[in-house]
């Protein structure tokens, strides 16, 4: 991992090769280089990309066209002819991101289980800790733009069950399902990770500026495959869903359509193999009937004390198969410190908790 704190414009100017964040931003401001010529490059050299800066011009022209990156030449002078300024402009974006604790994660160096995608990202923006990422399990919240009464109470109820076990939520950060979810874990203590269909210097909606200060605040992290400066567009958070899917242990997909946005990240997640958890209530979107269909899917009613307890006992197994230690009242041991900390209690109110403790170890 290479943190953007260390890459100052003095150190990238002499440094040698080039680094690879520096180098990255550079090429992403070449005209006529594109995407798909970027990936290119980068799924060649992979952290060694700065090489590219030190090429000659007829070298740099022919290691293009090797590496086939569409429109070769007029690329090759683009970069040989605006060198400097480009990597002065890089130098210049490295600084501001490093301001914000942006840091840049290269091929080697992206979350295995997105690396290993077919058309995984090859490098990753992140703001906060990149850790986040790393570290599960992970369960991803995801639903409609439009969420309904039943939708909030659903997704709030599945953050407060596995807020509970270490484990991170993974959502869009955007309006409705996403945005609730981001709100619960946040209020429960839990780790968020967040991609974005667009760049990190960019948010949208504006009115998620403060939850996603709090995300990265708490230990958290928002993500994005998408260059600085780059807005959103409709198919770029369809390629976001694909992350939170192929990240995550299990996807809750709390509510929806079958012709929505989450009915993508419902597909990916089944095209990965991972668990699939819709949730169930009389005037449930129709997304229920795309998730039942799938070999990994599962409706649970969430409303129900039977349906709770599953979706808890699921949290719970995830967990102790990280390896972790699990305790199911963690919630409610962190309400207690609190107000046996608030609270000028005798010690009969401590004797009497204890002994109403025992009445339901007995009921058990």
């Amino acid at each position: 991992m290479l943190p953007l704190e260390s890459l100052s414009p003095t150190a990238a100017a002499v440094s040698a090769p080039v680094p690879f964040a520096i180098a990255l931003l550079a090429l992403g401001g070449v005209r006529g280089l594109g995407v798909k010529g970027l990936r290119a490059l980068v799924r060649e050299y992979r952290e060694q990309l700065g090489r590219l800066w030190d090429l000659p011009a007829d070298a740099l022209r022919q290691e293009l066209a090797r590496v086939k990156v569409p429109t070769a030449a007029k690329v090759a002078d683009e970069l040989g002819d605006h060198r400097p300024r480009l990597l002065e402009a890089a130098q210049a974006k490295a600084a501001g991101l490093a301001e914000r604790g942006v840091h840049v994660l290269g091929p080697s160096t992206v979350p295995p289980r997105l690396a290993a995608l077919s058309d995984g990202p090859l490098w990753l923006f992140v703001e906060g800790d990149p850790q986040a990422l790393f570290v599960g399990p992970h369960i991803a919240v995801v639903g409609t733009r439009n969420a309904t009464k039943e939708g909030v109470r659903a997704t709030d109820a599945a953050v407060r069950s596995l807020a509970a076990y270490p484990i991170t939520v993974v959502s869009g950060l955007a309006n409705g399902i996403d945005a609730v979810a981001h709100a619960a874990a946040l209020r429960d203590g839990v780790r968020n990770v967040a991609f974005l269909g667009h760049g990190t210097d960019l948010v949208f909606p504006a009115e998620t500026a403060e939850m996603r200060a709090r995300i990265v605040h708490a230990g958290g992290a928002i993500a994005s495959e998408y260059m600085p400066g780059e807005h959103y567009r409709k198919a770029q958070f369809v390629q976001r869903n694909r992350l939170q899917a192929a990240l995550a242990d299990v996807v809750v997909a709390v509510e929806g359509e079958r012709r929505g946005g989450t009915a993508h990240t419902v597909r990916f997640a089944s095209a990965y193999g991972r668990p699939i958890v819709g949730f169930t209530w009389p005037g449930a979107g129709d997304l229920t009937v795309l998730i039942e269909a799938e070999p990994a899917g599962q409706l649970i009613d969430i409303f129900s004390l039977t349906g709770r307890r599953a979706f808890d006992g699921l949290c719970r197994r995830l967990a102790d198969s990280y390896g972790h230690v699990t305790f199911g009242l963690t919630l409610v041991e962190r309400q207690l410190i609190r107000e046996v900390q608030l609270r000028a209690l005798p010690r009969e109110d401590l004797a009497r908790l204890r002994r109403r403790i025992d009445a339901l170890l007995d009921e058990r």
